[in-house]
């Protein structure tokens, strides 16, 4: 049948979810341990961005601890979430020049790597400074997606995941606001598909207010059951195959080039389309 009118596909995530929620959280600090029981308490799933060259290191001399979680504890604590990328030393990526940072996220990932035997492929921008280098460099570097710190208080999808910027800070004012304001809302629409909050795990213990995550997590697992708890790279794998599929001329084909499975909403139905399979649409 010829096609008369604009085609609108919506995507719709792993078990049918019509939304995306997820964490990010820098540094790797030993207040990470208790974040990580939070979120696995409640079903919450995140990133943890994480400088190898600063493993084991004491710094317990201010006002609160500051030291950095042991190497040999990375696999183990952060299992069942992302490890990614946050530079070797945490320096400036575009302060430190081009080789310098080049070998910043070279060797951060080699490292990475190596502890948590498995590819690292997400990235935090250390102080949020990046530009065009930088992002070339990332890319190169063979990471997909990098973390900003600039927020927007929406729910959109990326244009650009190498500038993945978040919805909130979790000190945001307006957190439990956006929390209801993402749960509640019952469209399948582009506007409300994904909630991304990031931070530090030693702001909750310097501002003495691990109420803020324990409210939020619960929140989310009470209200989420439209809501796909995931890590940063896996909404990455799975918005890039369903950006990747490919459409017959008058779209009725469906192409799913991709090594994942891809779920879509088309007039009120939801197609499965397999990997590397073509789907006809009535």
């Amino acid at each position: 049948m010829k096609r008369t009118g604009a085609l609108i596909d919506e995507i719709v995530f792993p078990n049918n979810k019509s939304k995306a929620f997820t964490l990010s959280y820098d540094d790797g600090i030993v207040h990470d341990r208790r974040l990580v029981e939070i979120m696995n308490r409640w079903g919450i799933r995140g990133t943890f961005n994480l400088n190898s060259g600063f493993f084991g290191l004491v710094d317990n001399n201010g006002p609160f601890d500051f030291s950095r979680i042991n190497e040999d504890e990375v696999k183990e604590l952060y299992k069942g979430h992302e490890i990614a990328g946050h530079g070797l030393n945490h320096a400036s990526p575009t302060l430190v020049g081009n080789s310098a940072f080049m070998y910043e996220t070279i060797e951060d990932k080699a490292n990475l790597e190596r502890i948590a035997g498995k590819l690292v492929r997400g990235y935090a921008y250390p102080f949020g400074h990046y530009d065009a280098s930088t992002k070339e460099i990332l890319r190169n570097a063979g990471y997909h997606f990098a973390r900003t710190v600039e927020v927007t208080h929406a729910f959109a999808l990326p244009t650009d995941f190498l500038e993945w910027n978040a919805t909130c800070h979790h000190n945001d004012a307006r957190l439990m606001e956006l929390a209801e304001d993402f749960c509640k809302s019952d469209l399948r629409n582009m506007n409300k598909q994904l909630f991304y909050v990031w931070g530090h795990s030693y702001e909750f213990e310097g501002e003495n207010n691990w109420e803020v995550i324990e409210n939020l997590c619960q929140y989310m697992h009470d209200h989420g059951e439209d809501v796909w708890f995931a890590t940063n790279i896996e909404i990455y794998d799975y918005v890039t195959a369903y950006r990747n599929l490919e459409y017959s001329a008058e779209g009725n084909m469906i192409y799913n080039p991709g090594g994942i499975e891809v779920n879509i909403k088309r007039g009120g139905k939801i197609y499965k389309l397999s990997p590397l399979t073509t789907v006809t649409i009535d």
